[in-house]
């Protein structure tokens, strides 16, 4: 309100005012005052009429918006014919461009895409487009919905009330016949093609990893073709030929330790070598001359040195882990201790690890998993050797802190099962610690491994380990798995072994195979020592190697007998080695 009298007061001033304002300067009316008053209230007719004034466009505006929103038609006739109608010289370049095809490009062009026959171009597109999603079209019941089926009877029609009977000579002639509409087609798999595809996760692949091997049910084949049977021949097992027996042997040693991969040779004395069935690496030891061939084998910041050990053919490969030495005046005496490579999936050399697996998994494969990027492999016959492989559900194979050798360790002993380290390669071979039971080896079909003449023995011990003649073993899992009462054929089971559960007996096979494990370990026992040259590799008239595990059979006058190999000990004594003898333990069951 004070602005609009401020407007107002300077607009109305009379003439008479502005001279005497400005004559004179120096004094002030009394009739200021009354100026004054002006400046403070405003009177309410003022305030309209400023407003009204502001706020109302007059007529000369609207004029001039409307000269500018629209456009005369001369106008915009002038700026379309400038710029729609195109020179004569631009039409013979665009004439230009439309006829570079030639004829015979048009030719190709009618080659791969035909024209359609004349009779469909007729069809509209709604014919030609699929039944996506209408109703299943059931050609057996679309006739019954739509057809009128007679009975055995004759037709009888009614025209107005009447029955109508045809005449020998009709005029009329009734023909009824229905032409059912052809269907379109409707896609039979599209909505389960689209899900099946649609909702795979990445998590559906580890569904695929049981199925990735296939077993062998008929073993190796023989390779011999019958006339009369065209299918497969699955040989019978082998069995080790008989060792020549001599008035005398002549093995003449050879041991060689050399370093590698320089293959330096070293001076040893009193080398050992063994292995047993509880153990997942061959263990050495050796004693050394001097501290020359000490500083080429010892350990140091780069890790581990490995050696390679020859006696008589047989090859090892080894990691030299330890070391000690002895002075004392004037003598010097240097030792080294190691192990076969296998040691470097357990501690201290492989990482802890944990594990869950979160789809089914065979226990082939979770020991294969553990070996992922290590260059190590696993040997595991299911089929002809066993044991027989089953499978983990979700979530049943779990571990916490273990090492890679710990994880496969624990898988076979589950079943009862070893791991046999190679010599001289980076193998594992999982096999029954009894490929039998030991109430089937004296039958004909039993897998024996090695013959022992007695007459090979230098040395005979034993020692009488008896056990309860168990004849049944209740065996079963814990959260995942059945239970199985594991029962010796044509015995009363009233004689059970303690029962055993584990958290990885998740499958019938492997609680078989751990139930018959259990009773193998019953009756009478006895621990046989033997001690017999090692034979060279190469020679076919001695024994061999023998390995834990492996079944042997002693034809001794008596009577044979079987035992299943504990453990195997090599040493070779004296100076040069000219002694080396092989020292086996075998269990036998009377």
């Amino acid at each position: 309100m004070l602005s609009i009298t401020v407007g107002g007061g300077w607009g109305r001033g009379a003439p008479a005012d502005r001279q005497g304002l400005l004559v004179p300067w120096g004094k002030t009316q009394p009739a200021d005052l009354g100026a004054g008053s002006r400046w403070q209230l405003a009177s309410v007719q003022d305030g309209k009429h400023l407003a009204s004034a502001w706020e109302l466009v007059p007529a000369a505006d609207l004029s001039r918006a409307s000269a500018w929103l629209e456009a005369g038609q001369r106008d915009g006739a002038s700026m379309q014919s400038g710029w729609v109608d195109v020179p004569t010289k631009d039409a013979s370049l665009n004439l230009g461009w439309d006829h570079t095809i030639r004829p015979i490009g048009l030719r190709l062009r009618l080659i791969y895409n035909p024209k359609p026959a004349r009779k469909e171009l007729g069809l509209s597109v709604g014919i030609r487009r699929v039944n996506e999603y209408g109703p299943r079209y059931d050609a057996e019941t679309a006739l019954q919905d739509s057809l009128y089926v007679p009975g055995n009877g004759p037709l009888v029609f009614s025209f107005s009330g009447r029955p109508y009977f045809p005449s020998a000579a009709p005029h009329v002639y009734f023909d009824f016949r229905y032409v059912a509409e052809t269907p379109r087609i409707q896609p039979a798999d599209t909505g389960a093609v689209v899900v099946r595809w649609s909702t795979a996760r990445k998590l559906n692949l580890g569904y695929r990893v049981p199925w990735d091997k296939a077993r062998v049910l008929d073993g190796p084949l023989t390779g011999v073709e019958y006339v009369d049977y065209p299918g497969p021949v699955k040989p019978l097992p082998v069995p080790p030929t008989d060792p020549t027996i001599l008035d005398t042997y002549m093995i003449a040693n050879t041991v060689n330790l050399v370093v590698l991969p320089s293959r330096t040779p070293i001076e040893a004395k009193s080398l050992r070598i063994g292995l047993d069935a509880d153990s997942f690496s061959w263990k050495f030891s050796a004693d050394i001359f001097t501290k020359a061939a000490l500083d080429l084998v010892r350990p140091d910041a780069e890790g581990a040195k490995e050696v390679e050990l020859n006696i008589n053919g047989w090859v090892w490969v080894l990691l030299v882990e330890r070391y000690s030495r002895q002075l004392k005046f004037p003598a010097e005496a240097y030792s080294i201790t190691g192990a076969t490579r296998t040691q470097l999936l357990a501690a201290p050399y492989a990482p802890l690890r944990t594990g869950l697996n979160s789809s089914p998994i065979t226990a082939r494969q979770a020991a294969d998993s553990e070996l992922l990027n290590t260059g190590f492999t696993i040997e595991w016959d299911t089929e002809n050797i066993g044991p027989r492989d089953w499978t983990f559900p979700s979530g049943a194979l779990s571990y916490q802190s273990q090492t890679p050798m710990q994880v496969i360790a624990r898988i076979a002993e589950t079943v009862g099962a070893v791991v046999r380290p190679a010599r001289d390669s980076d193998v594992l071979e999982i096999r029954p610690r009894y490929v039998v039971p030991p109430w089937e080896w004296g039958q004909s079909d039993a897998p024996v491994d090695r013959i022992i003449p007695p007459a090979m023995l230098t040395q005979l011990d034993g020692e009488w380990t008896p056990q309860p003649a168990w004849n049944a073993c209740y065996v079963s899992g814990t959260s995942h798995g059945v239970s199985m009462l594991v029962r010796r054929a044509g015995t009363a089971g009233d004689n059970a072994a303690a029962d055993v559960f584990d958290d990885w007996i998740t499958g019938e096979e492997a609680n078989r195979a751990r139930g018959v494990h259990e009773l193998s370990k019953g009756g009478d026992i006895e621990v046989v020592g033997v001690r017999l040259p090692l034979f060279h590799k190469s020679d076919d008239h001695g024994v061999g190697l023998v390995l834990p595990a492996m079944l042997c059979k002693v034809p001794e006058a008596a009577g044979a007998w079987f035992g299943a190999c504990l453990s195997t000990d090599i040493t070779a004594e004296g100076t040069g080695s000219v002694r080396v003898w092989q020292d086996l333990k075998l269990e036998r069951h009377h």
